[in-house]
């Protein structure tokens, strides 16, 4: 317990960190013209939801727009955060049980132009996604949204993309105890063009648990 106190006092350190960072320029002016459009959004990077004893990951793109982006809180608000809420209520994943209840983070912390973040972008945010998922004591199995926080994931573990491709239902092992596992984005093009279903990511979900 000491040593898992002493992870989480990192990564509060971290998060800190982050919250001061300045690294990539095109989202820094990004946010700044945010400031003036959406005075009352937050507008900054934003922390993950902090299940800290939770057997799972989830991993995103990026905060959205009028998201996270919006209400400082991890796929809350827009239509990705409805989507995935539901879905984990349906795979009975409860706020009241800190081991099922899963750790919600993104591959990049920051709103992106366009929502479309940049390689640099993405490499920049790798030391945090890898620092999160460190600290994560309990951690068994990661979901991933999208190939990008697939791509995130497996440079976290130093892991060849060649060997992992990304595909909706793969199964990745990264170490001994831990496995990825794929699932398209639950993003409302996604879902409008029914590439990806709500029970199609409740069934993801209900795989991770065979893994808890």
């Amino acid at each position: 317990m000491q040593a898992l106190r002493g992870d989480l006092h990192y990564l509060n350190f971290k998060m800190q960190e982050l919250s001061e960072c300045n690294k990539c320029s095109r989202i820094v002016k990004n946010l700044a013209d945010l400031r003036l459009t959406y005075p009352n959004y937050q507008n900054k990077p934003i922390a993950p939801v902090p299940c800290k004893k939770a057997f799972l990951c989830i991993v995103g793109l990026a905060p959205g727009l009028s998201g996270a982006n919006r209400t400082g809180k991890i796929f809350d608000g827009d239509f990705s955060g409805n989507i995935l809420s539901k879905a984990l209520e349906l795979s009975r994943y409860t706020k009241s049980d800190d081991y099922l209840y899963p750790y919600i983070t993104n591959a990049v912390k920051c709103f992106p132009p366009k929502n479309k973040p940049i390689a640099s972008e993405i490499n920049n945010c790798n030391r945090y996604l890898s620092d999160e998922l460190k600290s994560l004591k309990y951690l068994k199995v990661i979901i991933v949204l999208g190939a990008t926080a697939h791509n995130s994931v497996l440079k976290s573990y130093s892991l060849s993309r060649k060997d992992n491709k990304f595909s909706h239902g793969n199964i990745h092992q990264l170490s001994k105890n831990i496995v990825l596992i794929d699932s398209y984005h639950c993003s409302k093009i996604n879902i409008y063009t029914k590439r990806l279903t709500l029970s199609m990511l409740v069934d993801i979900f209900k795989l991770a648990m065979i893994y808890k």
